[in-house]
């Protein structure tokens, strides 16, 4: 089975930041702990769950975090014509399915793969559950 949240290792954000040469803010701090409860999400899907713990954030300040997280390698983002953008904690190690339906981005559990390979392409569990029109 395919999830779309596949929690990592608790995360110690001040000390990836602190190892990146990054001023550790509390925008920073939010977004990285955010993101690895949440992962494979895009900046949309991200922005509940950031102004949950901090009210304030906007989507330019996460916009800001991603980028400078992705900068850093501190962050994955995945780059997919047609597909909104969608990121990860860089610690993360195991191989995606990108749903060529939905553009939905899956984790393949127990599938460690590089960084830099490419998503398998096919359907998410949710699309391949509503039958052959999708195919």
């Amino acid at each position: 089975m395919f999830t779309t949240s596949a929690p990592a290792a608790p995360l110690d954000a001040v000390a990836q930041l602190r190892r990146a040469g990054l001023r550790v803010t509390t925008a920073r701090q939010t977004v990285l702990e955010t993101l690895a409860e949440h992962p494979h999400c895009t900046v949309a899907e991200l922005l509940p769950h950031v102004r949950h713990r901090l009210p304030m954030a906007s989507t330019r300040a996460i916009h800001d975090v991603l980028t400078t997280g992705v900068a850093a390698g501190l962050i994955r983002r995945f780059d997919h014509v047609g597909v909104a953008q969608r990121y990860e904690p860089a610690t993360l190690t195991h191989r995606h399915l990108l749903c060529h339906h939905c553009g939905r981005l899956d984790a393949i559990p127990g599938a460690a793969t590089d960084p830099a390979e490419e998503p398998i392409s096919g359907l998410c569990t949710d699309c391949s559950a509503d039958g052959p029109a999708h195919t």
